[in-house]
């Protein structure tokens, strides 16, 4: 197997190591992404009806340890919220809308990478194709004879790269997708469970009941 896969890449010439090379990464950035978004809390609703609970009973302390033994990036924003509790809605909001900006950048780490390979990987293997093209020209050239047997490396180089670089950025191009989709779900989802944080603290801090179908007051709770 190793031995066809060197064939390949000694057949494809230097551009299928930069292909190489450019895969590597795609692959190392993509294996980060699954990891980080599966460290992410998974139990949105969840988590909004027990901090509900706690505000309801007018425990801000105890709802921002609960946050604080969650993992992911929505609890350290709801915490950094919570931490804000006492003041009007308005500056909850900005609060929490700096809390989520700062952490949007996490969500998009590197995915800049993965976009720029999506689009040089083509170009990369058309390079090789070129280089593959001349190499053929220039055997011609030399020998003086158009036959397959003299043009047929360089030719199979051009068609080597060319495939390399689509398959590529073929790859790349689908998991960008994939986590910008990814994102974009889980970021507003990071921005309703905000806005609901900051309803319920405002009516905590008016003294009127949660109105929220995430948690509903007992009779004895403020």
């Amino acid at each position: 197997m190793f031995s066809g896969f060197f064939s390949v890449m000694q057949q494809g010439g230097f551009d299928m190591w930069i292909l190489l090379v450019l895969s590597i990464v795609v692959v190392a950035i993509v294996a980060e992404r699954f990891f980080f978004f599966s460290s992410q809390h998974g139990d949105t609703k969840g988590l909004l009806k027990m901090l509900g609970q706690k505000i309801g009973a007018d425990d801000l302390a105890g709802a921002r340890k609960l946050c604080a033994q969650q993992k992911g990036m929505l609890p350290r924003i709801l915490e950094f919220g919570l931490a804000r509790g006492e003041k009007n809605r308005a500056d909850i909001t900005d609060a929490l809308s700096i809390a989520l900006m700062e952490h949007l950048n996490m969500l998009e780490r590197n995915l800049s990478i993965i976009g720029t390979i999506a689009v040089i990987a083509p170009f990369v293997g058309l390079a090789g194709t070129v280089l593959g093209i001349i190499k053929a020209f220039t055997e011609i050239a030399q020998k003086g004879s158009s036959s397959p047997a003299v043009v047929a490396g360089g030719v199979s180089e051009a068609l080597v790269t060319t495939f390399g670089g689509l398959v590529v950025a073929i790859v790349a191009v689908i998991f960008f997708n994939v986590f910008k989709t990814r994102i974009k779900i889980y970021n507003q989802e990071m921005i309703v469970a905000a806005n609901q944080l900051a309803e319920m603290l405002h009516f905590h801090n008016t003294g009127a009941p949660i109105p929220t179908d995430l948690y509903q007051p007992s009779s004895g709770a403020k």
